[in-house]
């Protein structure tokens, strides 16, 4: 139990074993003992394990301070949610502190305290054909969502290239803004996921910028490098501008983020085919927070995109999109 000002990680459903004591000797299993039962296990004494609830007052103290993470960072995922609860001493870093934060998120969403939409879940889809109930629905629909493409007759055209779904949830508001292409690559990217993305590369000629997010850690090099060896074995393109825009070393001092020692001490570097020393903590991308990853994003993709052309294509898009509602009343006059 925790004592003074300290933080109290109790549990909420009594979930977590908490030893009796500071001791190793207070672990639940211990050597010793003399009675029967004791000899026949081999000496092995199993001792009862003290569960410990949250108080009420300690679970709505813990409630609110993940609803205003929530808020804050908003869309965001159960990661992001629970690296910021960490840093700010809300639950502690290890698996019993996930598990706090994802029953307290499930509990403030099915109390209507937090909007569902607020977490973000691009792990599990929905397949179904689009259709319409007549031509003036389709015309409707399209006028609402037509967009002009923006890197149409650019120089340059961007991507944005990321380890995992969770991520790509956070980041596809700035992506769809900026109509730029996201890739989530789940970790070691496929041969043909790589290949496909490749063939576009083959037939346009640009200019093209690739901004990765990843974790810093050996792993998350070893993916990032792989994926760029692919792309480039099957694009035969080597002047991909390629860019990490997060996680990096500077990132990790900078922002002073928590890690945790790294697994490897090397990591194999696919474009140079060399092993590279690991120094230094392994971070998780999710130790960002998600408003900075956005903003950061937002910045990089902006410095690529002219304000007039912009202010241009808007102007026409209207117009265009003005024309297709005019269609749809015009179908069911």
């Amino acid at each position: 139990m925790a004592t003074g000002n300290g933080p109290d990680y109790r549990q909420d459903v009594g979930a977590e074993q908490v030893s009796s004591g500071g001791d190793r000797d207070d672990h639940n299993l211990r050597r010793g003992g003399d009675s029967r039962s004791d000899r026949e296990s081999g000496g092995l004494v199993v001792r009862p394990t003290k569960r410990f609830r949250a108080t009420k007052a300690q679970l709505q103290a813990r409630y609110d301070a993940v609803l205003a993470i929530a808020r804050e960072h908003q869309p965001t995922g159960l990661r992001f949610i629970y690296y910021t609860a960490t840093t700010k001493k809300i639950v502690p870093k290890n698996d019993s502190g996930y598990g706090m934060v994802q029953r307290a998120v499930l509990h403030l969403r099915r109390s209507g305290r937090m909007p569902w939409e607020w977490i973000v879940d691009t792990n599990r889809w929905m397949r179904k054909p689009t259709t319409y109930g007549s031509v003036e629905d389709a015309l409707y629909d399209l006028s609402a969502s037509y967009r002009r493409a923006l890197w149409h007759d650019s120089k340059t055209v961007v991507e944005v290239w990321c380890e995992s779904e969770s991520v790509a949830g956070v980041l596809y508001p700035i992506t769809a803004k900026w109509d730029v292409p996201l890739y989530p690559i789940k970790g070691q990217t496929s041969d043909s996921f790589a290949y496909g993305a490749a063939q576009n590369y083959k037939a346009d000629p640009r200019q093209l910028v690739v901004f990765y997010v990843g974790d810093h850690d050996p792993h998350g090099y070893e993916i990032e490098t792989n994926l760029r060896a692919k792309l480039i074995e099957h694009s035969g393109r080597r002047d991909i501008e390629w860019e990490r825009m997060a996680c990096t070393a500077e990132d990790v001092e900078r922002l002073e983020l928590p890690g945790t020692k790294a697994k490897k001490t090397t990591y194999v570097d696919a474009i140079c085919k060399t092993a590279v020393p690991w120094i230094g903590p392994a971070v998780e991308i999710e130790a960002i927070p998600p408003t900075t990853l956005r903003t950061w994003l937002d910045n990089w993709i902006c410095d690529y995109v002219d304000p007039r052309k912009l202010e241009a294509l808007e102007l026409v898009e209207a117009e265009e999109r003005n024309g297709l509602e005019a269609m749809a009343r015009g179908w069911s006059a």
